[in-house]
């Protein structure tokens, strides 16, 4: 028991590592497949906006400069009278000469923040900028020649403008991605889109884990130049391929295991199996060469018993030849035990019954057992009268040696058997030692411990059943064909 208890242990603790070692490592590699996947999307969103923003950046400046060179080739010429909307693109135009300021715009309404904004931040300047008005993308050019300004405001083109964070927002909410940026040197952004109110904290350049109320976050960060590039990826989806993997590989684990079990307890019944047969076949081996010569010496000293018979009166000689022919009888039917092939003729159940219990008369009576029966008068069987009254003395024996004083036999007929069920109240089996009473040599009172597995061996070559069953009393069932 100690030893099944160990290796049961062990095999559960096999089973655990192996488990934890599969899932770690399958999780391992899915984290793994995760990051460079992750690593290649940044780098692929990082070269597409920083191509994107360079191409902007120089349709812009194009587009500038041509303002510029149409407005400033004649600078002396732009007077208050020729200030006039050149063409549908250009929505304003200013001139400021000295304290002197001429200028028209179309959109009214926002020509004074105009010219303060100018003020502010383009007076004397060549710079321009970008501006939103009613949704759309304005440029604001302002050109400083000798003390002049010209101010253009002027439609952008479509391309600038178009504001990168859109396309980012799009990719944002279609995708693991949850923030982009483009940081300065001052960690102040350029581009900027998220999903989140709040921008993330940055934690350098590399990859990194960041927790936050909506999941863990892989941020990965590359400087370029004085700028940095930052992306953060949601890793639910990870989370959730994690789980069904895990759950996944715990099902594969454990129909492995069932299997496993399965076939493992199948096996190891059949090694019993296989161990017990082979023991009770060494045993038989050695019963029937102990019977053999058992019988040979036994035949021996029935053949003197027969000559001394001719020494008797006639009725006593009688009696002694009826006894020894009998004894040879039962002798030759042992001596079958070690074959499968014996002689058989129809026997009434009753008549084997009485006969049975006739041979070990003196014996009941010594023990003061009593005989009770129950026996169907149909209920009839072929086989080999000897043995099987050797059988059933064995057991009714067995049953007076346990202290029974009421023994009941019953037999009946269920379908195409016959089945023989003796009783007693004796003292009974211990169920510790149930399976070992139809052993050869086992016994508990110190005798040969043959009885009960010559029983079982007579049964069987009658293609039979035997079986022990304990309740209120001991039951030995004799089950045969009909």
């Amino acid at each position: 028991m100690k030893t099944r208890t160990v290796i049961l242990i062990f095999t559960l603790v096999c089973i655990s590592v192996f488990t934890f070692l599969t899932i770690r490592y399958t999780n391992h590699n899915l984290e793994r497949t995760f990051r460079d996947s992750s690593r290649n999307a940044f780098y692929l969103l990082s070269f597409m906006v920083d191509h994107y923003l360079s191409h902007e950046k120089a349709v812009e400046e194009e587009y500038v400069q041509q303002l510029r060179n149409k407005f400033t080739a004649n600078p002396e010429g732009l007077v208050p009278s020729s200030i006039s909307m050149r063409n549908t693109d250009n929505h304003g135009l200013w001139i400021f000469k000295g304290d002197s300021t001429f200028g028209t715009i179309e959109y009214k309404n926002f020509g004074k923040e105009i010219l303060n904004f100018y003020k502010q931040n383009l007076k004397g300047k060549n710079e321009h900028t970008l501006i939103i008005f009613d949704g759309k993308p304005f440029l604001l050019i302002n050109t400083n020649l000798n003390s002049t300004d010209i101010l253009i405001l002027s439609q952008a083109p479509p391309v600038v403008g178009t504001r990168i964070e859109q396309i980012l927002d799009s990719l944002i909410t279609s995708s693991n991605l949850r923030y982009f940026a483009i940081v300065d040197e001052n960690k102040m952004p350029i581009l900027f889109s998220t999903l989140y109110e709040n921008f993330l904290p940055l934690k350098g350049p590399g990859q990194h884990l960041i927790d936050t109320p909506d999941g863990r976050i892989l941020q990965i960060m590359e400087i370029v130049g004085k700028n940095s590039i930052v992306a953060g990826f949601e890793m639910e989806s990870l989370n959730r391929v994690l789980r069904q993997n895990n759950v996944f590989l715990l099902l594969v684990i454990l129909i492995f295991v069932a299997l496993e079990g399965v076939l493992l307890t199948g096996y190891l019944k059949f090694e019993r199996f296989r161990f017990r047969k082979e023991k009770e076949i060494k045993r038989f081996k050695e019963v029937g060469a102990l019977s053999t010569g058992f019988a040979h010496e036994f035949r021996n000293s029935l053949h003197a018993l027969t000559l001394l018979a001719k020494e008797l009166d006639k009725e006593n000689k009688s009696i002694l030849l009826d006894e020894t022919n009998r004894m040879k009888a039962i002798m030759d039917s042992l001596r079958s035990l070690s074959t499968e092939d014996i002689e058989s003729s129809g026997i009434n159940t009753r008549e084997l019954v009485d006969e049975s219990v006739a041979l070990l008369d003196h014996f009941i009576k010594e023990n003061n057992a009593a005989i009770l029966q129950d026996i169907d008068e149909n209920a009839g069987i072929k086989g080999n009268r000897p043995l099987l009254v050797t059988a059933l003395s064995n057991v009714i024996k067995n049953s007076v040696e346990a202290g029974a004083t009421s023994i009941k036999i019953d037999i009946h007929k269920k379908g195409k058997t016959i089945k023989i069920d003796i009783a007693d109240d004796g003292t009974g089996i211990d169920p510790t030692i149930a399976d070992q009473v139809f052993e050869p040599f086992f016994s508990k009172k110190g005798q040969s411990g043959i009885g009960l597995y010559l029983t079982k061996r007579i049964v069987e070559l009658h293609d039979g059943e035997i079986e022990l069953k304990r309740n209120k009393y001991t039951v030995i069932s004799i089950i045969l064909p009909a």
